[in-house]
């Protein structure tokens, strides 16, 4: 599979399964301790079937499900949720454990962003874990600032987190003010 062979539609609630596995497996290999405190930790999810079922169906809240048109399989997934007037929200960037360092994550951003801007936002935000220097930087890269906002991490989503995860986590926030560029990725 090549960054040429990607389909960018909205998910459907039929997507939802293939989803949570995708996002699931791709936020569970890393193999850092960034986040993680040993490659044991497998039992950790960060989503679940209903979650990205309610999302499908929040009227203010794109999902995103990228295929790979040579099999049809869901590769990569995103979220664009309108903020309000002038901002919105990007969630939960997965790229298939197979399909990572292609350039496909970058294509995702590209599309959220130019959807953002279709849908009236001029400027996107998202949280990512503090300890993620490289997550971090790679976004920087793309023009995202630290805003200096944070929130806590949501340990309690995790029930037996002890052991697993690292005990200093919290969200920092991320911005950056979208600007006017031609449309390549289709978004209507």
């Amino acid at each position: 599979m090549t960054p040429d062979n990607l389909n960018f539609r909205l998910a459907t609630a039929e997507d939802a399964v293939s989803l949570e596995r995708l996002i699931n497996t791709a936020f569970r290999d890393d193999k850092t301790t960034q986040v993680f405190l040993s490659a044991d930790h497998e039992r950790v999810n960060v989503t679940d079937i209903n979650t990205i079922i309610t999302k499908i169906n929040q009227a203010d809240c794109a999902v995103l499900a990228v295929t790979d048109s040579s099999t049809g399989s869901i590769v990569a997934h995103a979220s664009v949720r309108k903020m309000d007037d002038k901002r919105a929200w990007f969630g939960m960037l997965a790229v298939d454990v197979n399909s990572q360092k292609q350039g496909i994550g970058a294509r995702v951003l590209t599309w959220a962003e130019q959807y953002a801007r279709h849908q009236g936002s001029v400027r996107m935000e998202f949280d990512v874990v503090n300890t993620r220097a490289e997550l971090i930087a790679w976004y920087k890269g793309k023009g995202y600032q630290l805003t200096g906002e944070t929130a806590p991490f949501p340990y309690h989503y995790h029930g037996d987190w002890k052991g697993v995860l690292r005990e200093d986590l919290c969200f920092i926030n991320l911005g950056k003010d979208l600007v006017e560029i031609p449309a390549t990725t289709g978004v209507q």
